[in-house]
């Protein structure tokens, strides 16, 4: 192959992903940076990534806050990493709410990496729940990771996930085996 060959190949044109990523300190951003590493490690050969970082209270300034929520507005993944927090702190909230409407169905996803979800009682923390429902009101795909969720653990592997999707659950069981409703055909309702 000589020189005028290889300057005939076309390279090869990869998918450009965007990340957002509000973090609140070193520590959050270290956690947020390994989630990211990650990414890239599982889809590096075909996507090449574009990755925004803002710390929390860059969000108190109003240029910035602006300037982040475009790039949620348009963004493929927005990691959210937060300590173990009961409550989103109102600036970040207040960011959320100043874009969360314009997505307009965008495909994308946020990825909650708050080091607990579940309280003690087995209930979702605030912060869950807020981000639970930011997720559904964006239209985006919602994971939590790193963390106990209301269903346990977070599978480690695709095959772990399968394996469990397989299983019938006690509460899957009880709907199962329930004995049918006799037909009331609406009388005495």
């Amino acid at each position: 192959m000589n020189v005028t060959d290889r300057l005939d190949e076309q390279p090869v044109e990869k998918e450009t992903c965007t990340v957002v990523v509000i973090y609140e300190d070193a520590l959050t951003r270290q956690r947020a940076m390994a989630a990211c590493d990650f990414l890239m490690q599982q889809l590096w050969a075909e996507v090449e990534f574009d990755f925004h970082w803002w710390r929390a209270d860059f969000l108190e300034h109003d240029i910035m806050a602006h300037a982040a929520a475009k790039q949620a507005v348009e963004t493929d993944f927005l990691i959210y990493c937060s300590g173990a927090e009961s409550e989103c702190p109102a600036t970040v909230k207040e960011w959320f709410e100043s874009w969360v409407g314009d997505r307009h169905g965008r495909d994308g996803v946020l990825l909650n990496l708050t080091t607990t979800s579940v309280t003690d009682t087995g209930n979702a923390r605030p912060v869950e729940a807020y981000l639970r429902g930011v997720a559904r009101r964006a239209m985006l795909d919602y994971f939590a990771t790193g963390s106990q969720t209301l269903a346990g653990t977070l599978p480690a592997s695709f095959e772990e996930a399968e394996q469990r999707a397989s299983e019938i659950s006690s509460v899957l069981d009880g709907i199962l085996n329930q004995p049918p409703r006799p037909p009331s055909f609406g009388l005495n309702d």
